[in-house]
């Protein structure tokens, strides 16, 4: 058809109202074109949306804000549980029993069960229990320790003080130090240390949190105070945990020894070996019994034997070995004397006498100068000089702040105030340098000296030299006998134990989605 017929039958069309097939053709491209846009355009929508739920996933958004706990209503993020964690984590990794534990730096926590010793170790409970569920079971228990005391604390109105700030202050700048030192930024360090979860301000959220519940637990703990007679009563039920014995005693060893072979195995005793060795010990101790009756010293007699070492305990603990338990019993008398068997091996012991260590315990105030010589280069030429010079100038403070305290009002007030204006000492510098009840023993040896000097009295002041520094020193006086702090720190950690277990236990503690992020 030519043009000019097409164009006048569409003219006749259009006038009996009849469309015009070239328009509803065009009509019709227009429209396929137009769901073509609009179906290419949502398929690239959703490419978009992918991409951004892709990269929202992996930025770990999703997992470190959604709710994973909730104490008393207070929500705890993945991020947050994961610090508690990792802590843990990093807490039995460390700790002294970490050898015989089945945990390791490649243990995949979520399928790794524990074993028997691990359970014994830890105190975890149940049957098939993973590394991954223990230490989630002891997150959430630390989360809700910290959660009741925080809101304990906030409702008596408590202040987060500059003492507190600045602890705050000081673990961020070993954060970042540490993270300098490893190569990381603080950002990757914090992940490395709790998780990919882990952000910056979710860590110093968590750490003033905890900063703030561990300083209320501690100020509780403190304000326990227990009556004469509550020690006495104590005393009475725990005689072995707080008497010491004077005593002295030879082991002598029934343990064959193993052998080696031409070829350098190790070979095992036989039977019959194993036997002559123990009845070799127990022979040997009944020798030394009798000479020791005839009187010679067990120091002596040992000597005589190959078998044998010599031990003095003149103030020793109770112990639950066979020659402890023997020390130990109640039935005890001075100069009691016999043979201990402990199969395969024997002792002789010989008992002198038991006390429940009535010596006082002191209060000793003390300004601490630090010489730190950490950071001098120990191969340089000037060290020897760098460090006398270090310890020149911690000496001369020393003796500086003594004649600044005696040229003033020279009080025990005065020097505490003076301690907390100069003490480098971070665990007495806002207490005046006080330390309480101090035992013997537990300071380095030549503060313990001065301190449990004979001839110390009340008031007594000097400059002691330690492997620290130099401490100006300021004797308060003597404080209550050792037996009686011992009886009165195990009361305090069970009556604090025992609040704290009622305080956990009353709190409402779910489980919420987030939980599967954790770990």
């Amino acid at each position: 058809m030519s043009a000019s017929r097409e164009k006048k039958l569409r003219q006749q069309l259009a006038a009996s109202g009849t469309p015009d097939p070239k328009k509803t053709r065009e009509e019709e491209e227009r429209r396929q074109q137009h769901r073509s846009n609009w179906l290419y355009g949502g398929i690239a929508a959703a490419f978009v949306l992918v991409a951004a739920l892709l990269l929202l996933w992996n930025s770990n958004v999703i997992q470190r804000s959604t709710t994973a706990l909730t104490v008393d209503g207070a929500g705890y993020s993945a991020a947050e549980v994961d610090y508690y964690y990792y802590n843990l984590r990093t807490s039995w990794l460390s700790s002294s029993y970490a050898s015989y534990l089945s945990l390791s730096t490649a243990t995949d926590l979520k399928t790794a069960q524990m074993t028997d010793l691990d359970k014994t170790l830890t105190g975890a409970e149940g049957d098939d229990i993973t590394w991954d569920a223990f230490l989630k079971q002891m997150a959430i228990r630390s989360i809700t320790a910290v959660e009741k005391a925080k809101a304990l604390a906030i409702a008596e109105n408590y202040v987060f003080t500059d003492a507190m700030q600045q602890t705050l202050d000081e673990n961020l700048k070993g954060l970042q130090e540490s993270a300098k030192s490893a190569g990381y930024s603080a950002g990757a360090y914090l992940k490395a240390l709790f998780g990919n979860n882990m952000t910056m301000s979710t860590f110093k959220s968590l750490l003033h949190d905890n900063i703030l519940a561990s300083q209320y637990q501690q100020d509780y703990a403190d304000s326990l105070t227990f009556s004469d007679s509550d020690l006495e009563n104590y005393y009475g039920e725990h005689q072995n945990d707080l008497d010491v014995v004077d005593y002295e005693y030879i082991y002598f060893s029934g343990i064959a020894p193993a052998t080696q072979d031409a070829d350098g195995n190790t070979v095992q005793p036989t039977d019959e070996e194993s036997a002559a060795a123990k009845e070799a010990a127990s022979k040997a101790a009944n020798e030394a019994l009798e000479r020791y009756n005839a009187g010679e010293s067990l120091k002596d007699i040992a000597e005589d034997y190959d078998i044998a070492s010599y031990t003095e305990v003149p103030a020793g603990t109770y112990s639950s070995t066979a020659i402890g338990v023997w020390a130990f019993d109640s039935s005890r008398q001075a100069n009691d004397a016999a043979v201990v068997d402990s199969d395969p091996s024997s002792y002789v012991g010989v008992f002198h006498s038991r006390s429940r260590n009535d010596y006082a315990t002191v209060d000793v105030r003390h300004i601490l100068f630090l010489a730190d010589t950490s950071e001098l280069d120990t191969s340089s030429e000037t060290y020897e000089t760098d460090s006398k010079a270090i310890w020149k100038v911690a000496e001369s403070k020393a003796n500086d702040a003594l004649q600044q305290w005696k040229d003033g009002e020279a009080t025990e007030d005065s020097f505490a105030a003076l301690a907390n204006e100069l003490s480098e000492d971070p665990g007495s510098n806002t207490t005046g340098g006080l330390y309480e009840k101090v035992t013997k023993g537990e300071m380095v040896t030549a503060f313990n000296d001065w301190i449990f000097d004979e001839n110390r009295q009340a008031g007594d002041t000097g400059i002691v030299e330690t492997t620290l520094g130099y401490h100006v020193m300021y004797f308060s006086g003597e404080n209550m006998a050792y037996w009686q702090r011992l009886a009165e720190d195990a009361l305090r950690t069970e009556s604090y134990n025992q609040w704290l277990e009622d305080l956990i236990s009353s709190a409402e503690v779910v489980e919420k989605s987030g939980m599967k992020y954790v770990g």
